[in-house]
C-alpha cells in the first residue's frame, strides 16, 4: 500500500502510523489496525504521527525515519538472545549527523553481533517507548539494556491456525517447528523418540545451521526424521492438523510462537518448562524440565493418550484480540 502524500500546502503528517516490520508476519496486525480507524502506512518516505519498529531487526530504518522525519517511536523487542546479551556492555554509540558511530570495547563487550546489539541499546534508551511480547523480555530489557519496556503481546494467525478436525497420522507424529539451531533443542526430541515402544516418527520443519546434524543423530538413533527445509505454508498448517503431538523443547524463546499455533490448531501440545511457555499456552500443554529426557518422554506418551487441546485457552491472542490490545496501548501515543 502506497503511503498518502502531505495534502498540499500542508507540512504535518497524514497517516496515524509508519510501520517498519521484517517479515510478512509483523504486519500480521496492521490491516486490523486499519479495520479499527487507524491510518497505517508500510511503505513510502511520508511522515506520521508515529513511527512503529515491529521488531529488533528493522529498529535501525525505523530510527532513522523517525529522527528523519521527527516523530515518534516505538520500538517492539521479541527477544533478547543470551548467548549475545548474556554479559558483557554494549559498545559506546553516538548518532551524529545522520550516521551511527560505535567505538568498539576492547574487552567485555557483548557475545556476538556487538555492532547490532550496541546499536539496540541505544535506539531503545531513546526511544519514547519500548514494547515487548512477554514477561521474559520485559525482565531481561530491564536487566541487560536498563530499559522499563511495557509488555503488549502480539498475536499468531487466528486466520490461518484453526482446529480441522482432521485425524492425526499412523504412526503418530512428532512435529517441531522452528528455525533448527541449538538453542531451538530438537535433539531432545529426536532422543526421546529413539526410546519410545510405540512407534512415531519425528518431523522438524524449519530452516538453520542444525539440519545436518540432526538429520546425522536421527540416523544414529535409528529415529524416522524427516527434515523439510523450505515447507510452505499450507504444508506447516497441514503439518500442525496431522501431528500426533506438536513438541516445543526450547531452551529460549520470547514469544514462544510454535506451541500457541498448535494450541490453535487443537493439536496437543508438549513445551518445555520456561517462562515464555508457560505465560501463552498455560495449562493447555504438557511441561517438562528441561535437560531431563525422561520428563520429556513422559509428557509425549501424556500428550499422545490424551486429547486435543482447547484453542479457546489462546483467544487472547487472536488477531482481533491483539488489535484491541495495541489500539489501547498506542492511544497515548497519537492524541
Amino acid at each position: 500500500m502506497a503511503t498518502r502524500p502531505l495534502l498540499p500546502g500542508c507540512c504535518s503528517p497524514v497517516d496515524d502510523i509508519r510501520w517498519f516490520a521484517p517479515n510478512a508476519y509483523s504486519w500480521l496486525i496492521v490491516p486490523e489496525l486499519r479495520r479499527r480507524g487507524l491510518k497505517v502506512a508500510v511503505e513510502g518516505t511520508a511522515p506520521a504521527r508515529l513511527v512503529f519498529a515491529a521488531g529488533a531487526r528493522v529498529a535501525d530504518v525505523a530510527w532513522r525515519f523517525s529522527r528523519a522525519t521527527r516523530s515518534r517511536l516505538i520500538l517492539y523487542i521479541w527477544d533478547l538472545p543470551p548467548r549475545a546479551t548474556g554479559s558483557g556492555r554494549p559498545d559506546p554509540v553516538w548518532w551524529l549527523a545522520g550516521h551511527f558511530l560505535r567505538l568498539p570495547r576492547p574487552f567485555g563487550g557483548y557475545g556476538r553481533r556487538r555492532g547490532y546489539f550496541s546499536r539496540l541499546n541505544y535506539i531503545a534508551a531513546r526511544a519514547d517507548a519500548v514494547w515487548v511480547a512477554s514477561t521474559l523480555t520485559r525482565e531481561l530489557m530491564a536487566e541487560r539494556f536498563g530499559v522499563a519496556a511495557e509488555r503488549v503481546p502480539y498475536c499468531y494467525d487466528s486466520e490461518r491456525f484453526r482446529p480441522a478436525g482432521a485425524a492425526p497420522s499412523r504412526p503418530p507424529t512428532l512435529l517441531c517447528v522452528s528455525r533448527l539451531q541449538p538453542h531451538k533443542n530438537q535433539a531432545a526430541v529426536l532422543r526421546a523418540a529413539s526410546t519410545f515402544r510405540r512407534e512415531v516418527r519425528v518431523r522438524l520443519i524449519g530452516r538453520g545451521p542444525e539440519s545436518q546434524t540432526l538429520a546425522n543423530a536421527a540416523a544414529a538413533l535409528g529415529v524416522h526424521c524427516d527434515i523439510e527445509t523450505d515447507a510452505s505454508d499450507a504444508t506447516v498448517t497441514e503439518a500442525y492438523h496431522s501431528a500426533g503431538v506438536v513438541v516445543c523443547p526450547s531452551r529460549f524463546e520470547g514469544f514462544g510462537l510454535t506451541p500457541i499455533e498448535g494450541v490453535a490448531s487443537g493439536a496437543p501440545v508438549v513445551a518445555s518448562d520456561i517462562s515464555p511457555h508457560r505465560e501463552f499456552v498455560g495449562t493447555a500443554a504438557k511441561f517438562f524440565e528441561l535437560e531431563d529426557d525422561d520428563a520429556l518422554v513422559g509428557a509425549i506418551n501424556a500428550a499422545l493418550d490424551g486429547g486435543p487441546a482447547d484453542p479457546e485457552l489462546v483467544r487472547g491472542l487472536t488477531i482481533p484480540a491483539a488489535g484491541e490490545r495495541f489500539l489501547s496501548s498506542l492511544g497515548p501515543y497519537l492524541r
